[in-house]
């Protein structure tokens, strides 16, 4: 797996390429804490380049929205190919995760809008 962390001031935003497994997990797991100790309220996840997640890699994802939900934060996913999305729709989770096609909208749902509304 290689981890890319993308700076943004309203989000703690990871790239992930490759395998997320129980291998690569504890990693991510790591990072991603890291952040949401340093007050980020929302974690953005780009799987545009995600070939393999297992149950390790999303319980990552479960415990941050755990985490974030109670701070009014969430937790997007965005750029997941056909396959990985599919993980999503039968385990129920992308009813949970914000969902989106790619990095730019995930970013733009969260920005300020505006015309201040």
């Amino acid at each position: 797996m290689l981890l890319k962390k993308i700076d943004h001031p309203d989000a703690a935003i990871f790239h992930i390429q490759g395998r997320l497994d129980s291998t690569s997990t504890p990693e991510l797991e790591q990072r991603v804490m890291i952040c949401l100790d340093q007050g980020s309220k929302n974690l953005v996840l780009d799987f545009s380049e995600l070939d393999y997640i297992n149950s390790a890699g999303l319980r990552v994802l479960v415990m941050s929205y755990q985490r974030l939900i109670p701070l009014g934060g969430q937790v997007m996913v965005c750029g997941a190919r056909d396959y990985i999305a599919e993980i999503f729709d039968i385990s129920g989770y992308n009813r949970i995760f914000l969902m989106y096609p790619d990095l730019d909208q995930a970013i733009r749902s969260f920005a300020p809008n505006p015309t201040g509304q």
